[in-house]
């Protein structure tokens, strides 16, 4: 038996699956996600942003992220973000340490 490669591209994402001759597969997932953090530093640079929310009675967008990014912090620091039980304290810490292109806000977490 060959080994072959299959590229598979769904809403952006992108899977390559290998195939080795052993029976053995790789699978890798990868997105292009330049707009979205285009986006993100033109949202924390709108002046909009300097008004003051009170979180009890207003919703404000603080993060958008990719699930590339999320799937990354699940890896790396093992945090399920679409999990029951996160620690959002935690979460937050990470992002403002090691993800803070993922903030559409400057404000503090």
């Amino acid at each position: 038996m060959k080994s072959f490669s299959e590229r598979e591209i769904t809403d952006g994402i992108v899977e390559d699956t290998h195939f080795r001759s052993d029976g053995g597969m790789h699978q890798t997932f990868s997105q292009d996600i330049t707009q979205l953090l285009e986006d993100n530093k033109n949202k924390r640079n709108a002046t909009s942003d300097w008004v003051k929310y009170d979180p009890k009675q207003d919703y404000h967008q603080v993060l958008d992220l990719s699930m590339t990014d999320a799937m990354k912090i699940k890896q790396e620091h093992g945090v399920d973000i679409l999990g029951d039980n996160v620690d959002f304290k935690y979460l937050f810490k990470l992002i403002e340490t090691h993800y803070p292109y993922m903030k559409t806000t400057t404000a503090r977490l």
